[in-house]
């Protein structure tokens, strides 16, 4: 167990987004207090090569100074249990506007009524960049409540509808 513990703070070190590893249906808002709103969703795409789900989140900040963020996820191990919670780990690629792009894992770890979310990606974004974002979400059926942080924004309390 502790050779287990040892990679996964690794993992999580390099790899803390706020969306979850597993593809779901969700529409919503988010502020944050630098920034202002963002209107977010995600989508369960309609294609699964060799059976991998995938999925599209999408945030879109409504402001003056607009910045859109995609990021294409395929989840590879859906079903890892860690300390007797399930697990899933993926493979996120993001694309930014003003233009960035970043290759890198998404990691969710499912706790009781909620999930703990982290996305690391390493690519360009004004050069060299490392993206990253952490965050919990506690779902109230069929709402979630989702606090965040990355580094496009330092904190974002978001409300989301799941169908």
């Amino acid at each position: 167990m502790k050779r287990l513990v040892a990679p996964f703070l690794l993992a999580l070190s390099l790899a803390l987004a706020q969306m979850p590893a597993y593809p779901e249906n969700t529409l919503g808002l988010g502020y944050a207090p630098d920034k202002g709103v963002y209107l977010q969703g995600s989508a369960l795409l309609p294609f699964s090569p060799l059976g991998i789900d995938t999925g599209l989140d999408v945030q879109a900040l409504l402001s003056q100074n607009p910045e859109v963020f995609a990021l294409f996820k395929a989840n590879l191990f859906p079903g890892l249990v860690l300390a007797d919670l399930y697990t899933s780990v993926g493979l996120g690629l993001d694309l930014r506007y003003p233009f960035g792009a970043h290759l890198g894992p998404v990691v969710s770890l499912e706790v009781p009524g909620g999930a703990l979310s982290a996305y690391g990606g390493l690519g360009y974004q004004s050069g060299f960049h490392l993206a990253w974002g952490a965050g919990f979400r506690l779902y109230l059926e069929p709402l979630a409540l989702e606090v965040s942080a990355s580094d496009r924004y330092p904190f974002l309390l978001s409300f989301l509808y799941l169908w």
